[in-house]
């Protein structure tokens, strides 16, 4: 997302919008450490508060969801392609399903990070050496994604399209975002998701009864005048508007679908909204809540592409740009009376404040979550072999989240003003190739051991970046991170093609492998963690799988 097409949006004079802006994100940034004064334990600093009631932890999930990918990309895709973006919306709600499959086994096992989880299947450092490398190869270019995001939303608020000043916003936006980190933890955190649900929802019904009125209640009209405004009328409402008509690239997008399904369940900052449920019928319920909130987005975006394809035109959305990011903020303008009226400036800053409570909630989770795979994972468990004390532990998470914002930041000022849009689909496929088939076998396979686990997260790690570095996106094309270079093998192939069913594909063989070499095969009662002891009797594992004797443990 590059701040040029948000600037057609902007008012030529952003002052009074700007000031509402900065106000509202001094409030919130001073709620979020206000309301963690008290002192955290070690759990508390990665989890927050696990007392929430299964509506206020379904509102937080819900936030922790609710990404500016989501937001921005599914308005965006509607508008300009029409069937393909209400699909894409669809395998994101899909998510949920996966993470209600997920939900009971992750609070039965008392775990706080994927290491943890992985733990639970195999014995030694190994697993937890894995899960933070799954981790931070999902974590890293998500957070670099959404700093570019807010860089450019600040940017554009302040009337400015040059990419220094988008630079200059991402690092005022990302120390602040990442300082508040540091100081809250997880407990404030849960804060600003619920606040940014919250905000998101009201911003999306009031936008949504501007487009209808717009049209008169008319939905069909509504739609019929979107095909009119895309590129391909014919097509609009027909599946293959990205992608074409080959079978090659409909594999491609099943592809890409499957990894918006199992990715976006498992990116490490929705796990984290899981560790912090109070017990397994709290974490049924509170996913339920989340999926009532996450599905009334999902419409609400469809709704909206539909009016700015019928309002605002493919062609000028596009403008130039590659990408249709900006469709949502052009809509608000429009839909309110434009530049010269107030409530169109006024719309137009509550859908700013949207993203940016987004941002908050997303960046605060994913340096979290990568602070647990490097200060509880790594350090704790595999550097200090568990000799550090709770104190130690929590300066080691707050430095980690400090030194990991810190290189987000970095590398969102070295990507901005390139077409770095890609990066959110990497962290998407990473997830759906590394966590999600890991997680999956660990809780539903009684023979899926430690060599599976490994060839599992690693054969998935490499393959996820390997593809996406010598596909176009990277290289090979004008729109592409690198332009002016050709490396470019893979082509516009989605890269989740091959890797999500290679890394499934990985656990089974891996695993296969592991039993020959160990000389002998445990049958499912043999396993502690088989899917009848750990799914049915519903006997909490974190007494004894967590700090279990590794004798005990499956190898």
């Amino acid at each position: 997302m590059t701040g040029g097409t948000l600037h057609a949006a902007a008012s030529a004079n952003p002052n009074h919008v700007l000031i509402g802006f900065m106000l509202f994100m001094m409030v919130t940034l001073f709620l979020t450490v206000f309301s963690s004064l008290e002192e955290h334990s070690v759990r508390e600093f990665y989890t927050g508060d696990r007392t929430l009631p299964p509506w206020k932890s379904g509102l937080a999930l819900a936030g922790s969801f609710t990404s500016t990918s989501l937001l921005l990309t599914v308005t965006g895709v509607v508008a300009t392609a029409g069937f393909d973006g209400i699909t894409t919306a669809g395998s994101m709600f899909l998510s949920l399903g996966v993470l209600l499959l997920l939900a009971r086994p992750i609070q039965l096992s008392g775990a706080c990070t994927l290491g943890e989880l992985l733990s639970l299947r195999a014995s030694g450092t190994a697993p937890r050496i894995a899960a933070a490398v799954a981790t931070l190869a999902v974590a890293g270019p998500f957070l670099v994604v959404q700093l570019m995001a807010a860089g450019s939303i600040t940017a554009s608020l302040l009337g400015f399209t040059g990419v220094g000043i988008q630079k200059i916003c991402t690092v005022l936006i990302g120390c602040l975002v990442v300082t508040c980190g540091v100081l809250s933890g997880a407990k404030g955190l849960t804060s600003v998701q619920i606040l940014a649900v919250t905000v998101i929802g009201t911003a999306m019904f009031v936008i949504c009864t501007y487009a209808i009125r717009a049209f008169h209640g008319d939905v069909d009209a509504l739609i019929g005048a979107a095909a009119e405004g895309s590129t391909s009328p014919s097509r609009y409402l027909s599946p293959g508007g990205t992608i074409g008509l080959g079978s090659s690239t409909r594999l491609d997008f099943a592809g890409g679908q499957l990894a918006l399904v199992l990715g976006s369940a498992c990116m490490p900052h929705v796990l984290s909204r899981v560790y912090a449920m109070k017990d397994p019928a709290t974490a049924r319920r509170s996913i339920r809540y989340a999926a009532g909130v996450v599905a009334f987005l999902c419409a609400a975006l469809i709704l909206l592409g539909f009016t700015a394809a019928a309002r605002i035109g493919t062609r000028e959305i596009f403008n130039g740009q590659t990408h249709s990011d900006g469709a949502l903020m052009l809509l608000a303008r429009s839909l309110t009376g434009g530049t010269a009226n107030g409530l169109g400036n006024l719309m137009f800053a509550a859908v700013a404040c949207a993203l940016f409570l987004c941002i908050l909630s997303v960046v605060g989770g994913t340096t979290l979550a990568a602070a647990g795979a490097l200060a509880r994972d790594s350090y704790h468990y595999v550097a200090r072999h568990k000799r550090s004390g709770p104190s130690d532990e929590l300066r080691t998470a707050r430095v980690a989240v400090a030194l990991f914002g810190a290189l987000g930041i970095a590398l969102a000022v070295i990507a901005q003003g390139h077409s770095a849009g890609f990066l959110a689909q990497l962290a998407t496929t990473a997830a759906a190739s590394t966590a999600a088939p890991a997680l999956l076998y660990t809780f539903y396979w009684s023979r899926f051991n430690r060599t599976g686990l490994l060839w599992t997260v690693y054969g998935g790690t490499t393959l996820t970046i390997g593809l996406y570095v010598f596909s176009s996106a990277v290289s090979g094309s004008p729109t592409a991170l690198v332009p002016t270079a050709d490396f470019a093998w893979f082509g516009r192939s989605n890269p989740a093609v091959i890797s999500v069913p290679a890394a499934f594909l990985l656990g089974w063989a891996g695993s296969l492998v592991g039993r020959r070499r160990d000389g002998r095969t445990l049958a499912p009662e043999e396993d502690p963690l088989a899917v009848d002891a750990l799914l049915v009797t519903g006997r909490p594992l974190a007494s004894r799988a967590v700090t279990a004797d590794p004798s005990a443990r499956i190898r």
